[in-house]
């Protein structure tokens, strides 16, 4: 089971869309956090757009600190989007992007969240990926596809494929290497929900913790090329028969997160895949 304990705290968060206004002020500043910290399009190395994960250029001790502020991108000094900054020890959940602080990437890396699903997504709103694009620092990340669902007596057989659109090669945890006990330390697993969306299977798998456990191994992960994709299959132990019928499925296709440094999360051309991507498909169960 994944062991990410967020909680978050009350902050209004203003929300701007990505119209662009009339503002005339010309500024080199993208990112910006309410109590002043600036970052430039130089400060950054690149956003991974399926994860929404910034990776910075350089470490940058402000994402150490339990921060409680504002952030907004900017164009040219007008704001793209904004929303906040929601520290652990909050119990409310903001309607608009916002970041956990300190966050789940060290201080080399930060990931917009959105945790009431909005559409549409301003993470990715064409203003903002136009100028990544322009940029260079714009990489696609990975996509996911639900393949099959096929209960055979008390075993559910979940196959799902991986697709890589990146620029670069990432490595991405294979189950086949970690084992099943493991991968499900990173992930929640699958779960099906019927029609009214009331849950009808989950994953059942007991997690085996890494050693410690803020680990990591080589050994665990695989490189998926660039225009490349790889299919994995799970089987799931039933201990509640599922009834025929239409089902949403539901599944988080993990990466690691804070077990990687930066000094070994570029290797030439080929990065390690940090984040996670939720996989969704309707299937019918005879």
């Amino acid at each position: 089971m994944k062991k990410i304990v967020l909680i978050v705290i009350t902050i209004l968060v203003t929300l701007t869309g990505c119209e662009k206004s009339d503002s005339a002020t010309a500024s080199d500043v993208f990112f910006k956090i309410g109590r002043g910290d600036e970052f430039k399009f130089d400060d950054i190395k690149l956003y991974d757009s399926s994860t929404h994960i910034f990776y910075l250029k350089e470490e940058q001790l402000v994402f150490n600190d339990l921060l409680s502020d504002s952030f907004a991108f900017l164009d040219k000094s007008d704001t793209i989007y904004a929303g906040a900054f929601v520290p652990g020890y909050s119990s409310f959940i903001p309607a608009g992007p916002m970041i956990h602080s300190p966050g789940m990437y060290g201080n080399h890396a930060f990931r917009i969240d959105v945790w009431i699903d909005k559409k549409p997504d301003l993470r990715n709103c064409p203003r903002i990926i136009e100028l990544l694009k322009e940029h260079n620092l714009l990489h696609s990340g990975l996509s996911g596809t639900v393949d099959f669902v096929e209960i055979i007596g008390t075993q559910l057989n979940f196959g799902f494929t991986i697709t890589n659109h990146d620029l670069t090669d990432l490595q991405i945890i294979d189950i086949n290497k970690a084992g099943t006990e493991l991968y499900h330390y990173f992930t929640n697993g699958l779960y099906l929900r019927d029609q009214n969306y009331h849950e009808v299977f989950s994953s059942t798998i007991e997690h085996r913790s890494p050693v410690p456990w803020n680990s990591w191994k080589p050994e665990w992960l695989s490189t998926l090329k660039s225009g490349e994709l790889i299919s994995f299959t799970i089987n799931y132990p039933i201990e509640t028969p599922i009834s025929p019928g239409e089902y949403n499925v539901l599944f988080e296709f993990p990466g690691l997160a804070y077990q990687v440094s930066k000094e070994v999360l570029f290797q030439g051309n080929t990065r390690i895949w940090l984040g996670d991507i939720t996989l969704r498909g309707n299937i019918t169960i005879p």
